[in-house]
C-alpha cells in the first residue's frame, strides 16, 4: 500500500506533516495519491528545489474567485508566499493561509501542509513555538527518520538538539537508539506537540529501508500506539513507496 491507502483519511483532507526524516517526500508523495485536485503549501519553509514536485507553483498574496480557478486546472498545486534571500521559499501569510483553508473547504479539495522544519536531519525536536501546525488539521502526520538509528546524537542527526537531550535523556555523542526515537514521538512536548485536539495522530517510521529494519519498527509499533498516537506507518519513502506497512488501534 501506498501512504494515502495506508493513513486512509477521511476526504477531502485536511492534513499537517511535521517532524524529520521525509516530511517532503511524504507530503509531495500523498498529493499525488489523494484523489481530486489536492493544494500543497508549509507553515514554515521550502527548498527552491522542491518546487518542481507540484504541477504547477503559485505565490499567493490574496485568495481571489481568478486565482482559486488557476489553482483547479492541475492535480497539484503549490501555494506559499515569497522566496527568501537564502533559496528557500516561505509559506503564505498567516491570514491569506487561512483563507486558502476556506477557498479548500468550499470547493471540497484536499489541502496538505508541511508544518515544521528540520533542516534535513532525520530527527527533529519541536522548538519553543514549533510545530506552526494550523487548527484546522484533521490528522498530523510526525515523521521520524530511522537513519538516525545507531548514530551519535549530533547537530547532524537531530535538529533542536537541547529539548531533544531534555525529553530523551541523551547526551551530545551517545548512541540513538530505538527507545529514544520512541520518547520523542510520544512526548508531549515531542512528536504530539501542538497537535489539535481530536485530530488523528499518524507516526510515520520512515527509512526503514531493510526488512530488518522494518520489523524492528513494526515491534515498536504497539509502544506508539499505546503512547498517544491512532496509527504508525512503517516505510521506506524513497526506496519502497508503495511497500508500507500500518498498525492501527
Amino acid at each position: 500500500m501506498n501512504l494515502a491507502e495506508a493513513i486512509h483519511p477521511q476526504l477531502p483532507a485536511r492534513i499537517a506533516i511535521v517532524g524529520g526524516g521525509g516530511k517532503t517526500s511524504a507530503l509531495f508523495q500523498l498529493v499525488r495519491q489523494l484523489p481530486g485536485p489536492v493544494w500543497a503549501t508549509t507553515t514554515t519553509h521550502l527548498g527552491t528545489d522542491q518546487l518542481d514536485f507540484s504541477d504547477q507553483h503559485f505565490i499567493v498574496r490574496q485568495v481571489e474567485e481568478d486565482e482559486i480557478k488557476q489553482w483547479l486546472k492541475q492535480k497539484v498545486t503549490l501555494l506559499t508566499g515569497e522566496f527568501t534571500p537564502d533559496d528557500r521559499i516561505r509559506g503564505p501569510e498567516v491570514k491569506v493561509l487561512e483563507k486558502i483553508h476556506q477557498a479548500a473547504v468550499i470547493r471540497a479539495v484536499s489541502l496538505v501542509v508541511e508544518a515544521d522544519g528540520s533542516r534535513s536531519r532525520p530527527l527533529k525536536t519541536p522548538g519553543a513555538n514549533e510545530p506552526a501546525t494550523p487548527d484546522w488539521a484533521e490528522m498530523v502526520i510526525t515523521v521520524a527518520g530511522l537513519s538516525a538509528l545507531g548514530q551519535p546524537f549530533s547537530e547532524v542527526t537531530v535538529h533542536r538538539m537541547e529539548p531533544f537531550s531534555q525529553i530523551t535523556g541523551l547526551q551530545v555523542g551517545q548512541t540513538i537508539t530505538f527507545e529514544s526515537i520512541i520518547q520523542l514521538l510520544a512526548d508531549p512536548q515531542g512528536g504530539l506537540k501542538n497537535c489539535p485536539k481530536g485530530a488523528t495522530r499518524v507516526a510515520l517510521l520512515n527509512q526503514a529501508d531493510t526488512p530488518v529494519l522494518s520489523e524492528q519498527a513494526a515491534a515498536k509499533a504497539p509502544e506508539l500506539l499505546a503512547g498517544g498516537y491512532d496509527q504508525v506507518v512503517i516505510s521506506s519513502l524513497k526506496f519502497a513507496p508503495d511497500e508500507l506497512r500500518c498498525f492501527s488501534k
